[in-house]
């Protein structure tokens, strides 16, 4: 009876031995716990770029600004209804022409990403106040006037400025993750806050003019002035995401900006930036 014990024993080892064996030959990887199983997704969840950031900016860049014909509709009001008007056509006359001007930006941007592998979707936010200043003041333009009630010695001067105070965008980018480096292209919709002037100095009939009913003398003047008018358009640009530490990345980035117009003045901004950002 022991031997026979002991040879099924030993009999049972040898066939545990053999499936152990059999068992190694044969691969089964939903069943091994060691291995982890990826999808193929993962990306969306898992890249550097995902996430909420925020940070800050420092910019410079050249405003333009086409002041021709800011000061007609002042003229055409102030001469309604007159000959010197409606057969001289003075509102017409261009007293001013386009301005550049280079200015300065700081503010700050909050964004959120998504990752579809090495392509990085989102969209941000984008605060600046802003320092540009742009003005066009004209020299004045004399000429002699004839009309069907008399002849005229007209002596015109213009003058206009605006100030931007502050620029807000709001942007889709698309990017592309290359290591530590993101460069990405964007486009959105824009709003600013401006302050604006406009001025007719002078219109003049000198006295010595004659005149069906004498001679006689005007001078007008006439400004106008709108604090706090919001002007809206859209923007394009590029840049460079840069994860130069943890969660912590640079940026450079280059945007174009117009505005729609106000007082038949439209604003176009070119932009550079730096900034520094930290992603959640």
């Amino acid at each position: 009876m022991r031997r026979l014990l002991s040879t099924c024993l030993f009999v049972l080892g040898i066939c545990a031995s053999s499936s152990k064996g059999q068992a190694a030959d044969y691969d089964f990887p939903t069943l091994r716990g060691s291995d982890n199983f990826v999808p193929a997704f993962a990306g969306a969840c898992c890249s550097r770029w995902a996430g909420i950031y925020v940070g800050g900016q420092l910019g410079a860049g050249v405003t333009s600004v086409d002041f021709s014909q800011t000061t007609q509709s002042m003229i055409a009001q102030i001469l309604q209804n007159t000959a010197l008007e409606n057969e001289g056509r003075v509102s017409t006359w261009q007293t001013l022409g386009k301005t550049d001007s280079r200015g300065r930006s700081w503010g700050g941007f909050i964004g959120y990403n998504t990752s579809w592998e090495s392509v990085i979707l989102g969209f941000e936010l984008n605060y600046s106040r802003t320092d540009f200043h742009p003005g066009a003041d004209a020299m004045p333009i004399n000429r002699i006037v004839s009309t069907s009630v008399g002849t005229y010695d007209v002596t015109l001067t213009g003058g206009s400025h605006i100030t931007l105070n502050d620029v807000a965008t709001f942007r889709g980018r698309a990017g592309w993750e290359v290591g530590n480096f993101l460069p990405y292209a964007m486009i959105g919709v824009a709003a600013a806050r401006a302050n604006l002037t406009r001025t007719v100095k002078h219109i003049r009939h000198p006295d010595f003019v004659r005149h069906s009913s004498g001679c006689h003398a005007i001078l007008l003047t006439q400004t106008l002035t709108k604090n706090d008018a919001f002007l809206f358009g859209w923007s394009v640009g590029a840049g460079v995401d840069i994860m130069a530490l943890p969660n912590v990345f640079l940026r450079a980035e280059l945007e174009y900006l117009a505005l729609s117009p106000y007082w038949s003045l439209g604003p176009t901004m070119f932009t550079a930036r730096a900034g520094l950002g930290y992603k959640f």
